[in-house]
């Protein structure tokens, strides 16, 4: 009875042409995404190497770092950007000192330097695996799932069946399995296509490490998300006794879910657990430098006062090495003072950004979104990634090069000079991406939290089901 009722479900989507509507779409959306969004990286990855071969040949030299071009960091677009742009675009991917020498401790800016040809993409978001099975295929599968249980009721198509002695879990057991496979067969095949077309133009995802389990996991993640959508039409549908209800309820809720609720989540986050701003921050750096600056210059002139005009007496000698002993204390205060603030800030961004994360998995949406984001190499995780590295680089520049500034007396006056040899190699800065056994790990809750979305869902529209009034 179960293989005639599936068999039933199955001739009834290909007799109205669902299956082919939703294989046709996939088959345009799907390799038409991932072609744009290839040739989007393509364009993204020139423009990232010609940077770094410039900012290479600037500063060759420790010279051309402290007077003439400052050092750079730049992280490299993510080949996986066709399965989530993320966050690559918004997200600092280049880090830079001051163009001309300034005082040590030297902090690296972050900046962003992507941007796009047609700024009206950024009303609507790219054409990313994201955004058309995010909204296309959930929107589909509530288009499927509205009508399953109501509008058979209402056709009367449901009263003869379960005149039979047919159990009832058999015949939601055959809807779900038969439509499911509506919903996902068109979605893998598409999917396959495009890894296909990957293959044919070069495959650039194999410099990512792990790239091939990511997608993988990523198009996991996407099965489910479908499923969890499929089968919250299907409890709506066995809880209304009209079909027209049913479609109301459920694009309520998907535009609840989709479009409303991540949004309030990353709001009630910011309120619940306010985190100072990058501008803000850098003000504060800057009132601890002047207040610890004028500290400073007040000892050196009081040390200053009562040295001896004689520049060859021991006294005088005596004084400069106390001078540099006040200078190296306010300058180790300093560097200590802006590390604390910097990774108060950082530890706060972190603890507000897990709320955000913890209040938005209340919704498939983000247990989609987030996870699938991260898998790409293009969320918060690779973000801290190129942040550490930066910080590390700037540590190597502060000691080797920046931090080895000293005065120099002369007749007429006091100036500053670099100590590090001028001539040596400028340090490289070299990018490594997050291991994929780190992102695997911080991706495995929300593939939980989805496979515990659908059984809740499908297990209250048996439940439905099971007292469902055909009459």
């Amino acid at each position: 009875m179960m293989r005639v009722l599936f068999l039933k479900e199955i001739h009834e989507a290909f007799a109205s042409r669902r299956f082919w509507v939703i294989l046709a779409l996939c088959l345009v959306l799907i390799p038409l995404g991932v072609e744009v969004s290839l040739k989007d990286y393509q364009t993204r990855l020139q423009n990232y190497r010609e940077a770094v071969r410039i900012s290479q040949e600037a500063t060759k030299r420790v010279q051309d770092v402290l007077y003439t071009a400052g050092a750079k960091a730049f992280a490299p677009p993510s080949p996986l950007g066709f399965v989530s742009l993320g966050l690559e675009l918004l997200l600092p991917n280049i880090a830079e000192t001051p163009m001309r020498r300034t005082d040590p401790p030297v902090t690296m800016r972050l900046g962003n330097n992507e941007g796009r040809d047609n700024l009206y993409e950024f009303f609507y978001g790219p054409l990313d695996l994201i955004f058309i099975v995010g909204v296309v295929m959930s929107f589909l599968a509530i288009i499927l799932t509205y009508g399953a249980i109501a509008g058979e009721k209402e056709q009367g198509t449901l009263r003869q069946v379960l005149s039979n002695p047919v159990p009832r879990a058999r015949v939601l057991l055959a809807k779900a399995a038969a439509n499911a496979l509506v919903l996902i067969i068109p979605f893998v095949l598409a999917l396959a296509a495009s890894l296909v077309l990957l293959e044919v133009q070069g495959n650039p995802v194999a410099a990512v490490p792990g790239a091939w389990t990511s997608i993988g996991l990523a198009a996991l993640i996407a099965v489910l998300f479908i499923g969890a959508f499929f089968s919250l039409g299907l409890l709506v549908s066995a809880l209304t006794k009209q079909s027209v209800p049913a479609l109301i309820t459920l694009l309520l809720a998907w535009v609840f879910l989709y479009g409303i609720y991540p949004r309030l989540s990353a709001a009630a986050a910011q309120v619940l657990y306010p985190v100072k701003s990058e501008a803000r921050v850098a003000l504060e750096k800057a009132q601890v430098r002047r207040a610890l600056d004028k500290e400073r210059d007040a000892e050196i002139e009081k040390v200053a006062q009562a040295m001896p005009r004689d520049f060859k007496s021991q006294a005088f000698k005596d004084g400069e090495t106390k001078q540099a002993e006040i200078r190296g204390r306010y300058q180790a205060r300093l560097e200590a003072t802006w590390k604390t603030i910097d990774r108060d800030i950082d530890e706060r961004r972190k603890s507000r950004n897990a709320l955000t994360l913890n209040i938005a998995r209340l919704s498939p949406v983000s247990l989609f979104v987030c996870p699938v984001a991260e898998l790409s190499r293009t969320g918060w995780i690779e973000y801290q990634q190129f942040h550490t590295e930066v910080l590390q680089y700037e540590e190597v520049l502060n000691r080797d090069i920046f931090g080895k500034d000293r005065e120099v007396h002369m007749k007429g006056g006091v100036m500053m000079s670099n100590g590090a040899d001028p001539n040596a190699p400028a340090p490289v800065f070299t990018y490594v991406r997050t291991p994929e056994d780190g992102i695997v790990r911080n991706v495995l809750p929300d593939v939980l939290f989805l496979v515990l979305f659908n059984l809740v869902f499908f297990a209250g529209a048996f439940v439905a089901f099971l007292g469902y009034d055909v009459r």
